[in-house]
Order: C-alpha cells, then sequence, then structure tokens
C-alpha cells in the first residue's frame, strides 16, 4: 500500500493520485453510480498498520452534489505460498442524493473492491513476473 504507482493503477478510474503524508493520499477518481455519477476528489487514509497482516483503510470524497464516505478493513494471511487478502468495510453517501444512491451503493463498491484487487494483483504479478529469471539447463 506503499507504492503509489501500483495503487494509482488498481484504483478504478483514478485520473490523479499523491501522497500527502505517510499514510494518506490526496487524489480524484470518476464515479460511475446512478444520481452520483460524476468526478470526486478525496483523501485515503490508511491506519493501524499490521505488518504483513493488514490495516484500516478510510476513504472521503466529494463531488459537487454528493459526499461518499467508507472505510474497512484489509487482513492479509497465508494461503498456499501466495498471500490472500480479506476485507470488510461500509460505505455510505451523504447529501440530497443519498436516498437515491444507498440502495445501489452495497453492490457498486463491492465491485469496485473486487476491480482493485484484480488490478494490484495483475500489477504485483507483472513485477513478479519481470523481476525473476528462468535458468535454462542443458
Amino acid at each position: 500500500m506503499d507504492d503509489i504507482d501500483a495503487l494509482r493503477r488498481a484504483i478504478p478510474d483514478c485520473e490523479q493520485l499523491e501522497r500527502t503524508s505517510p499514510d494518506q493520499y490526496s487524489g480524484r477518481a470518476r464515479v460511475g453510480i446512478a444520481a452520483i455519477k460524476g468526478t470526486y476528489d478525496g483523501t485515503v487514509t490508511l491506519s493501524d498498520r499490521r505488518e504483513l497482516s493488514g490495516l484500516h483503510v478510510s476513504v472521503e470524497a466529494k463531488s459537487g452534489h454528493a459526499r461518499i464516505a467508507g472505510e474497512g478493513d484489509i487482513t492479509l494471511s497465508d494461503d498456499d505460498g501466495g498471500t490472500r487478502a480479506e476485507y470488510s468495510g461500509d460505505a455510505r453517501v451523504i447529501g440530497p442524493l443519498a436516498a437515491v444512491a444507498q440502495r445501489l451503493l452495497p453492490t457498486f463498491s463491492k465491485a469496485q473492491i473486487n476491480e482493485f484487487f484484480k488490478r494490484l494483483d495483475a500489477h504485483l504479478y507483472a513485477d513478479t513476473a519481470a523481476n525473476s529469471t528462468v535458468e535454462n539447463k542443458p
């Protein structure tokens, strides 16, 4: 979670991302969900870091007509030589469109989180493959 280039590539529709402190990023991303569709500026804060086992993530973002807030825990564990990432969390829409968007948010959030991990995994796998060598024995 400290590799800003990996995070930028992993966050769906991320337009901008910069580190503002060791545990905080600010950025901009497009959100495409019904009434809260638009470009959002926000912050991601990492806390409760547990080396090699997980962390807590808080997200706050706003556009001209809505605000989205969410938080969750990511837990990492060994999985047969690889790493298993599990998450749990909650997201909410705040503002005049909340009633319309809130019922769509759980499905949308889950899809975005799954896409994030899929992209992060692809980035990490590509780095591993690029940094590995195959020895050709006669």
